[in-house]
């Protein structure tokens, strides 16, 4: 047996324990046998403490934690609410587009504007006021027996004249109020028709229709003021007609279905939201689902618009009405592509909100580089702060969350939302809580930063350090 003691020799004198001057001098901390007993007597104290507490619970396993039907409800609940939001904003434009009276003329009032639609409208009421005067008929009635046959080529030089005459009308901005007024009156009649009153359809010969009397007097005036004399009858260009009587069940029936979607989808889309959070285990990575799966919808949206465009325009022969058909789609839709541009971008910010909060690398790496930078840009506030930055410290939650309320009202319940518009909305509410940030000077410490110990390993140095040999 081995010891590490060595007995000393003959002669010597056994060393004398270290004393405390030794010690400090060497640089050990000399420890007071009183204060020893308190630390193992709080050690117990502590360690009893812990004894009575109860056990943790173990962890569930993963596969019983989230069992598989519950991602797979979630993820249907997902995919609902995705289709749910997509279709309410068509529904949207639909609605306001059909049912209010501003938003229906202020659809369709730039639309004589348009070049080729003007060019189709002009030729429209140009063989309108033919038709209606008979100018066939006159011009052969006025020339000799052996020119007759020069009616018909005469007759279409009028009507290119007419037509000429006609498109200078209807772009000009005197044809806007009566292009505009003429628009009020077929959705007064069509909304009538469309609450279930039949006999209004049947007034107007069984048909709902743009009139365009009025702009083939207007018309008329305007050629014969250039010089060209045409009969005296006035002239009767009829309409343009949106809808039929045999139509009439359909048009209700559709116009019924869009007014209980307008309500029904978006609350069925809070609905699924709602119970696909309540049902997740991750409820941020369901809000990055959410997120991202409606950009997604959306731009699938957009891109059937396109295709259906192209479709629709391609399937008419003629290159005039082609461009005119096209100029149509684009003018009256374009509200819905608005509509959809600003829902697709805010669901984009939603679900990179919910991503940078996640626990990936690059999304630590973020919030890492957010917050690095925040802290520099606030060396000022904190090296010299103010009552400015006071102030703000105090209340930057509550100028965050309502800056937050304030930038979502604008959006929801603001002027139509464009994609540039909650784009802008959602740079300045971001402008407004990076400012607070930096400004919102900390708070001094109330109390000096004490260092905590380790009971338990104060108490095993010390014991190895006074243990007697």
């Amino acid at each position: 047996m081995t010891t590490d003691e060595t007995p000393a020799a003959p002669g010597e004198t056994e060393p004398e324990p270290p004393s405390d001057t030794d010690a400090v001098a060497a640089g050990v901390e000399v420890v007071d046998v009183d204060e020893l007993e308190v630390i193992r007597a709080e050690n117990e104290d502590l360690r009893r403490q812990l004894a009575a507490q109860p056990p943790p619970k173990k962890a569930k396993p993963k596969s019983m934690a989230n069992p598989w039907w519950r991602k797979a409800v979630v993820g249907l609940l997902v995919v609902l609410a995705v289709v749910a939001m997509v279709a309410s904003v068509s529904v949207a434009w639909a609605r306001t587009t059909i049912q209010d009276e501003d938003q229906f003329v202020k659809t369709l009032a730039p639309l004589p504007k348009q070049e080729s639609v003007a060019s189709v409208l002009a030729f429209l009421v140009a063989e309108g006021v033919v038709e209606a005067k008979d100018v066939e008929g006159w011009v052969s009635g006025n020339l000799p027996n052996g020119l007759k046959f020069l009616a018909i080529p005469v007759t279409d030089s009028i009507t290119t004249v007419i037509a000429g005459v006609a498109n200078q009308v209807i772009v000009s901005d005197a044809f806007e109020s009566v292009w505009s007024g003429a628009l009020r009156v077929t959705h007064k009649a069509a909304t009538v028709v469309m609450d279930g009153n039949d006999r209004a359809l049947e007034s107007e010969d069984g048909a709902i229709s743009i009139n365009l009397d009025e702009i083939g007097s207007l018309v008329v005036e305007k050629v014969e003021a250039t010089g060209l004399e045409l009969p005296d009858n006035e002239p009767a260009l009829g309409s343009i007609t949106i809808y039929r009587s045999g139509q009439l069940a359909a048009v209700q029936s559709l116009v019924r279905t869009i007014d209980t979607l307008g309500w029904f989808l978006p609350l069925l889309s809070i609905v699924f939201i709602a119970l696909a959070i309540w049902l997740s285990r991750d409820r941020r990575r369901t809000m990055s689902w959410l997120g991202f799966g409606t950009a997604i919808g959306l731009v699938l949206s957009l891109i059937g618009l396109r295709y259906g465009r192209n479709f629709v325009v391609n399937a008419i022969e003629d290159v005039t009405k082609q461009q005119a058909v096209g100029e149509a789609w684009d003018l009256v839709l374009n509200r819905l592509i608005q509509m959809m541009w600003a829902a697709l971008i805010l669901a984009l910010i939603v679900g990179i909100i919910a991503w940078v909060m996640g626990p990936s690398p690059r999304s630590t790496q973020t919030r890492a580089w957010v917050t690095g930078t925040i802290q520099r840009w606030r060396q000022p506030a904190e090296d010299r702060p103010n009552f400015i930055t006071n102030f703000i410290a105090d209340w930057k939650p509550t100028i965050e969350v309502v800056a937050v309320v304030i930038g979502l009202g604008v959006i929801l319940f603001g002027p139509p939302p464009t994609g540039f518009s909650v784009l802008l909305t959602a740079v300045i509410v971001f402008a407004i809580i990076v400012v607070t940030e930096v400004l919102a000077a900390p708070k001094p410490a109330a109390i000096d930063s004490v260092e905590v110990v380790d009971v338990v390993e104060v108490d095993e140095v010390v014991e190895e350090t006074v243990a007697p040999s």
